[in-house]
């Protein structure tokens, strides 16, 4: 692929073909650049703090043509994609003309691109994170953070009729149990719930990495019949 500058909402980097990133689907993944939290925990560094350059998005489209009969779908995840909203807009709809489904991973904090973009029928699945209880956002995004576009992106997409997932990476040195079960709380017995293991190789925090992550087995028996990553 052809490397441009770097923008907010370019793509910075592209998997062919993912059989995890949505699933029960093949998809293409694009990973947008730009974010506007700073996850100690993230483990896609390179995408918030901005990389060396971009992809050609017209090259990344034609090789997810050339290969669409063997897609399911696309997803867009980052970084945080909402924060370029007509580039983002105008690359749903490059993917809508080609009858390709689509499902946006964002953190919520953007809710009116959100809305637009449903109100639209630009998206077929939503996933979006819940990094923790209203209290403690700020410290797992490493930035003050305005919770109340996080409820409003969260109360839209609980009263969606797309397929949507909510999802929490649990982070021991940062989160405990309780703080899950606070999460829990605000989603409701109906919402599907991922929550995702921390991997401390690639965090952002060089402190993190030193630490451990959680147990499978523990956050199985604590949370039964919630999906543990």
């Amino acid at each position: 692929m052809v490397a441009l500058s770097l923008r907010a909402g370019d793509i910075g980097s592209y998997i062919p073909s993912s059989f995890i990133d949505w699933e029960g689907h093949v998809s293409a993944v694009l990973f947008l650049t730009g974010c506007n939290f700073s996850c100690p925990f993230c483990h896609n560094g390179y995408l918030v703090k901005g990389s060396p350059a971009a992809l050609n998005e017209d090259l990344v489209i034609e090789h997810i043509i050339s290969r669409a009969v063997f897609l399911d779908g696309v997803v867009i995840s980052g970084g945080e994609p909402t924060l370029n909203p007509n580039k983002l807009k105008g690359l749903l709809l490059r993917f809508k003309e080609m009858g390709l489904p689509v499902k946006l991973d964002t953190n919520g904090s953007n809710p009116l691109a959100l809305e637009e973009l449903l109100s639209e029928g630009l998206l077929n699945a939503v996933a979006m994170d819940i990094k923790a209880p209203w209290d403690k956002y700020d410290m797992l995004c490493g930035c003050d953070v305005d919770v109340s576009l996080i409820k409003r992106s969260l109360n839209m997409l609980l009263n969606c009729r797309l397929e949507v997932e909510f999802r929490t990476t649990f982070v021991p040195a940062l989160l405990d149990y309780d703080d899950l079960h606070a999460i829990r709380g605000y989603l409701g017995k109906g919402a599907r719930w991922a929550i995702q293991r921390f991997n401390p190789e690639k965090a952002m925090d060089e402190n993190l990495r030193r630490t451990n992550g959680p147990e499978s087995e523990i956050l199985r028996e604590k949370f039964p019949g919630v999906i543990i990553r």
